[in-house]
């Protein structure tokens, strides 16, 4: 079992159950769990309300989870596509389908968010995992695993400033994570790919295979998460768009006065945790707001987009109204 994948030998396809429908049914819900996080962090980007997932650790774990499902089943299906032996252009077909998404995702992410722009996300992981884990496949499963542990277990032991440098932030091993919207670097994530593979080669030992492919899903809500997940792809690249879009649309055109609200009050909490005291936080963020909305900056103050010359401007504006409500400035808070 551990060497039959990758052998020269085609065998017949129709020694092989059909798709299997449960790891779509996974994906599927994979997709949905990964839509209510990123709905959640456009709300938050956009400050329809006033939180923020990234310092939550319920909503980290939850993005683990999703991300580690999706780059497990990954290594799951590249077992079951390579059960029959490796076939070079299906697998390179996929493959550049992959990489062409993962650098769609750079390139608009870089143009419309360059602050965390995504250069290693979870579609440049599962590219390079697809590469990676061909010679794992000639491994005894006890081999993997051990592989699997590794790359699992080393970032909690070892991290070092050589990984700092910008060309091996993908690697994953810096001291602090670099900027990034969605980073899933080489350490840990590849482990969690080499464990899929171990999954699905377990179950083709024990036939499971043939057994879970006379499952299907027979009532629409699990027929609309399997065809979700045979499309995962295309429904991944599109998703975050319209949500992006919709929330965008909500934050500067529906609610406009909720998302300043939600802005004054970030910046009375980040004043206070300064060490000043509540009115004259409250004073302080007033006067910005207010002076940044006479000088026609409110709006891209809120959201974040202010070009050089503007945030000089609002750089002004913040030390005149520390000085009017802050005194003594012992340290000036952001908006």
């Amino acid at each position: 079992m551990g060497t039959a994948n990758l052998k020269g030998m085609r065998m017949n396809e129709a020694e092989f159950p059909r798709r299997i429908a449960l790891i779509d049914v996974i994906r599927g819900v994979a997709l949905i769990a990964m839509a209510v996080f990123h709905g959640a962090w456009d709300v938050s980007y956009f400050k329809l309300l006033a939180f923020d997932p990234g310092e939550s650790i319920g909503w980290t774990i939850f993005a683990r989870l999703i991300a580690g499902t999706f780059v497990t089943v990954s290594g799951i299906s590249l077992v079951l596509a390579t059960r029959g032996g490796f076939r070079p252009m299906p697998y390179f077909r996929r493959l550049a389908m992959v990489v062409a998404a993962a650098i769609a995702v750079s390139v608009a992410t870089y143009i419309l968010l360059p602050e965390g722009w995504v250069f290693f996300g979870i579609l440049h992981q599962i590219a390079l995992a697809s590469v990676l884990a061909l010679p794992f496949l000639r491994l005894p499963n006890l081999g993997v695993l051990v592989a699997a542990a590794f790359f699992l277990l080393l970032p909690q032991f070892f991290r070092s400033d050589i990984f700092a440098t910008p060309a091996l932030w993908w690697v994953g091993l810096a001291p602090l994570p670099p900027p990034s919207f969605d980073y899933v670097p080489l350490f840990p994530w590849f482990g969690c790919f080499l464990f899929g593979t171990v999954i699905a080669r377990f179950a083709l030992a024990k036939r499971l295979d043939r057994w879970l492919a006379q499952w299907s899903p027979r009532r629409w809500p699990g027929r609309a998460l399997g065809f979700g997940g045979r499309h995962s792809l295309i429904v991944y690249l599109v998703h975050q768009p319209i949500l992006f879009g919709f929330f965008f649309i909500l934050a500067h055109f529906v609610l406009p006065g909720t998302v300043e609200n939600t802005a004054r009050t970030e910046c009375r909490a980040s004043c206070m945790a300064h060490g000043f005291e509540s009115e004259g936080c409250v004073a302080y963020c007033g006067c910005v707001y207010d002076s940044a909305d006479t000088a026609g900056l409110k709006g891209k103050l809120i959201f974040g987009s202010l070009s050089s010359a503007e945030g000089v401007i609002v750089q002004d504006i913040v030390r005149t109204c520390s000085v009017k409500a802050l005194a003594p400035p012992v340290s000036v808070p952001a908006p």
